[in-house]
C-alpha cells in the first residue's frame, strides 16, 4: 500500500482570528453597540491569536519543514504541546528581558481569563478593539525577530 504525498498542517491562522474579533465588535442590528458576549469574545480571539502564532513559530523552529509522515507528526505534537500556563509562566518570569510587545501575551491571557470566566466583568467595544490591536502589533513584531 502507498500513500499520498505527506501534506504541511496548517494553523490556524492567527489573522484570522483578529479579523474574526474585530468582526464581533460590529453590532448585529437593531443593536447600537456589540453585545457583551461578542465583546468577549472578541478578547478572547486576542488572546488566541497570539497563543496560536507562538505554537507555529515554535513548531517551525523546532520541527522545520513537513516531508513526511513522521516530521508531520512531529510538527503537530509540537504545536499542541505548548501549554497556556507554562508559557505565560515562562514569559513573566523573563519579562525584563521582553519587549513590551512580547510582554502582551501574559496580559492578553489575563484579559481573556476575564472575559472567559469572570461574570461580573464588563467590557467595552473600544477595551476589546484596544487588545485586538496590541495582539496584532506583538505578533507582528514577533515573526520579525530573526531566530537565535
Amino acid at each position: 500500500m502507498t500513500s499520498g504525498p505527506t501534506q504541511s498542517p496548517t494553523p490556524v491562522n492567527w489573522e484570522d482570528l483578529i479579523a474574526a474579533g474585530r468582526a464581533n465588535l460590529i453590532p448585529q442590528p437593531p443593536a447600537i453597540q456589540p453585545a457583551q458576549a461578542a465583546i468577549r469574545r472578541a478578547i478572547s480571539a486576542a488572546c488566541y491569536a497570539a497563543f496560536h502564532a507562538l505554537t507555529a513559530s515554535n513548531s517551525d523552529a523546532l520541527i522545520g519543514t513537513v516531508h513526511d509522515q513522521l516530521t508531520s507528526d512531529a510538527w503537530i505534537r509540537t504545536y499542541r504541546g505548548l501549554n497556556h500556563n507554562y508559557a505565560r509562566s515562562q514569559l513573566q518570569q523573563n519579562r525584563a528581558n521582553l519587549s513590551a510587545n512580547a510582554q502582551v501575551f501574559c496580559d492578553l491571557q489575563n484579559q481573556r481569563s476575564d472575559a472567559d470566566y469572570n461574570p461580573v466583568a464588563t467590557f467595552t467595544a473600544q477595551i476589546a478593539t484596544n487588545w485586538l490591536n496590541q495582539a496584532e502589533a506583538a505578533i507582528t513584531e514577533f515573526l520579525q525577530t530573526s531566530p537565535l
